[in-house]
């Protein structure tokens, strides 16, 4: 079954897969599964965010599992507080809230988290930028994983 996080932060280290990240596990990709199994080895939790949800849906083979993998992986609401440090990412960064914001929500998502934090994503062109400022304020970094 999921674990949902509610209202307390994520403890410790945080594998925050975003849609991509999902899409891949869903399609049974080895490297990715290989990714997950190491995160999970390191301690990372793996964890999605609810948006993350919303934006991958599947249907069929990939559907199935995508329904399974969810029922083992983290998922975390968009809280206020999780949408207000997204809000201020996107001011932070100067990007559009219109064209970023789920990326913007996936990163606050992993900066909620108390120890280190991998964002899982193909998105080069925002996550990188997010997550170096979404570092800025934190003991431990958030990194982007590029897959």
């Amino acid at each position: 079954m999921a674990r949902r996080v509610t209202g307390s932060p994520l403890v410790g280290p945080a594998f925050v897969l975003d849609a991509q990240g999902l899409s891949l596990l869903a399609d049974d990709d080895r490297r990715m599964t290989a990714r997950l199994e190491l995160a999970v080895r390191q301690e990372f939790m793996p964890v999605i965010s609810a948006v993350t949800v919303a934006e991958q849906r599947r249907a069929d083979r990939a559907g199935k599992r995508l329904a399974w993998l969810r029922s083992r992986l983290t998922i975390v609401p968009v809280t206020e507080d999780i949408a207000d440090a997204a809000a201020a990412l996107l001011d932070s960064t100067g990007l559009s809230g219109h064209e970023c914001v789920i990326d913007a929500l996936v990163v606050a998502t992993a900066a909620s988290a108390t120890g280190p934090a991998k964002v899982v994503s193909s998105d080069g062109s925002h996550i990188p930028t997010l997550c170096k400022t979404a570092s800025a304020d934190r003991p431990s970094p958030v990194d982007w994983l590029k897959v």
